[in-house]
């Protein structure tokens, strides 16, 4: 039998109350579970009855709707509130989504209007969870964005353990690539918290950054994703970095997994940028990404570091095809054979990029993608080649993560901790 949306009707008016539940009597899916005449009733409801869906009017004589929707939004994440006022200026829309409000509905609404968007937030709901559910690791992989049964855009991250190989330059290139050439939504996330660059890269500016999503964690959805990234010319969607660098330790691995399963879901692609580092908020970005795009050059230092991580890589249970080696600078006449490299390293090379110092550069300093500016370049060429190389890979297949123990209070983090025998 069909599961129906058990909804639960907060208005003081009790007439109003009656009306409203007419108006869904004869959905199917549809069934009031409870009704209430004030914010604490709903409140106390809500606990016991456990909706999936408030109806709440916005002006009530104890406790407003607004106040009310705050304490269940952070109470009862899983149950879905939908503000309801007489009122329906831009002001009150606005209040609403603060206190954590799927919908707005402006009284009196139409029988349609009202079942249309119970079974909408019910829906961003349903799906929220299934997602939440795969927390503690994410499989690699999974449908490709476009892919027949596909319901989420694909992660592709950018990393490099030894710095200086271009890893900022190739993601916003890659993302401003992938926007051209698909015209599908894409999303750019400078996940380096501490000394990001990507919006010197793209030349943006903006005063909000993923501390804000932080801050206000329990209501991330779409829209508060939407408030805070800013828009670059191209149409790339940016998530930036801390503004200053002490403020990067408020972004924990559990907020950057929360915020990128999210924006999976309303993107087609995600192009996260990291910096070398094997810390928790790194490694949750790793675990999550559907291929990590492994930057290196020809340099001894950078070959020596991408072999050691290709031997992590083993340990934390990461399937072989997760991870693409990307070679920049890749027609430089002064490094090692790239043959003697894969050789070394016992990995192709999935994609080379051509050094162009002088056009990478001004490109940085004036804030517009080598992609944009110097399209035929043969930079831009090979980041076209691996935009389309990336939407056309299949997804990998499934692997278990390495086993990660039971973290006790003062207990090493990171990589280091991923490796320790499990505490029985």
């Amino acid at each position: 039998m069909e599961q129906k949306i058990r909804v639960m009707i907060v208005d003081d008016i009790p007439e109003t109350r009656d009306n409203f539940a007419k108006l869904v009597m004869f959905e199917r899916d549809i069934e009031v579970v409870d009704t209430a005449g004030t914010g604490a009733e709903a409140i106390e409801k809500a606990r016991v009855v456990q909706p999936d869906v408030v109806l709440m009017d916005i002006n009530m004589p104890d406790m407003d709707g607004l106040r009310a929707t705050e304490i269940i939004n952070a109470e009862l994440p899983g149950v879905a509130v939908i503000i309801m006022s007489v009122q329906g200026e831009q002001d009150y829309l606005r209040r609403a989504m603060l206190a954590g409000a799927r919908e707005f509905l402006v009284k009196p609404c139409t029988g349609d209007e009202l079942v249309d968007s119970i079974r909408k937030v019910y829906r961003l709901e349903a799906n929220k969870r299934r997602v939440m559910g795969q927390y503690q690791f994410v499989p690699p992989g999974g449908p490709a964005a476009g892919e027949e049964g596909s319901t989420q855009g694909r992660i592709f991250c950018v990393f490099s353990p030894k710095g200086g190989v271009g890893c900022t330059v190739l993601a916003t290139n890659l993302a401003v690539a992938l926007k051209q050439t698909t015209n599908k939504k894409v999303a750019l996330v400078d996940g380096n918290l501490v000394f990001g660059n990507v919006d010197v890269m793209l030349n943006v500016i903006s005063n909000k950054t993923i501390n804000d999503v932080v801050s206000r964690i329990d209501q991330l959805d779409e829209e508060l994703l939407r408030d805070v990234m800013v828009t670059h010319s191209s149409g790339v969607r940016v998530l930036l970095a801390p503004q200053q660098p002490e403020l990067a330790e408020l972004v924990t691995a559990d907020h950057m997994r929360r915020i990128l399963l999210e924006l999976r879901q309303a993107y087609d692609y995600v192009i996260v940028d990291t910096w070398p580092s094997f810390q928790e908020t790194v490694l949750a970005i790793l675990d999550l990404a559907d291929r990590i795009l492994l930057m290196m050059t020809l340099e001894l230092p950078a070959i020596k570091h991408v072999k050691q991580f290709l031997e992590i890589q083993e340990k934390l249970g990461y399937p072989a095809d997760k991870v693409l080696l990307v070679l920049n600078r890749a027609d430089s006449k002064l490094g090692i054979k790239t043959d003697l490299v894969e050789d070394s390293l016992r990995k192709k090379v999935s994609a080379n990029i051509a050094s162009d110092g002088r056009g990478v550069t001004m490109g940085v300093n004036q804030g517009v993608p080598l992609v944009i500016s110097a399209r035929d370049a043969q930079f831009s060429k090979d980041i076209l080649a691996l935009a389309k190389l990336v939407t056309t890979l299949k997804p990998v297949e499934n692997a278990d993560p390495a086993p990660q123990p039971t973290k006790k209070p003062e207990a090493p983090s990171g990589l280091f901790s991923r490796f320790l025998p499990a505490r029985r």
